[in-house]
């Protein structure tokens, strides 16, 4: 029986299918990250994250402000930063978060590195509330 990893990444539909060799890639990296800082020693304490990187920020932004309308979520139930975004459900130890990559196109740096930084800025963002090692 094949185990599914904690931290997922996908891609939104606006980006072709040969994406795919590189979300694996950074997906197993992140989890290899995980697994390094010893994320994984509790079994009560695993976090899982599902990463989906996207065009802009700016429909996504759109939509979590709508659903906290509708919803009457608290404003604080979002972060959104330049080029991420992300919710976390404390009770799930789940978080959802949205990586924007069109800037990093403009911005003409490594586009792999830095998603890499905004995914691991978010993880470790919520690993610190628990206490786990920051993943490097």
């Amino acid at each position: 029986m094949q185990e599914d990893l904690p931290i997922k990444i996908a891609a939104d539909g606006q980006f072709s299918s040969a994406l795919k060799p590189l979300l694996m890639k950074l997906e197993m990296w992140i989890n290899f990250q995980a697994l390094k800082a010893d994320w994984y020693a509790s079994e009560e304490l695993i976090l899982s994250f599902d990463f989906t990187l996207v065009r802009s920020l700016d429909e996504k932004v759109q939509q979590i402000t709508a659903a906290r309308v509708d919803s009457n979520e608290s404003a604080q139930s979002w972060v959104v930063k330049q080029g991420y975004a992300y919710h976390y459900q404390s009770s799930h130890l789940m978080t959802i978060a949205f990586i924007a990559v069109d800037d990093l196109l403009e911005d003409g740096v490594g586009i792999e590195l830095a998603i890499k930084d905004r995914m691991t800025t978010v993880a470790n963002g919520i690993a610190s509330q628990h206490g786990l090692l920051a993943l490097s």
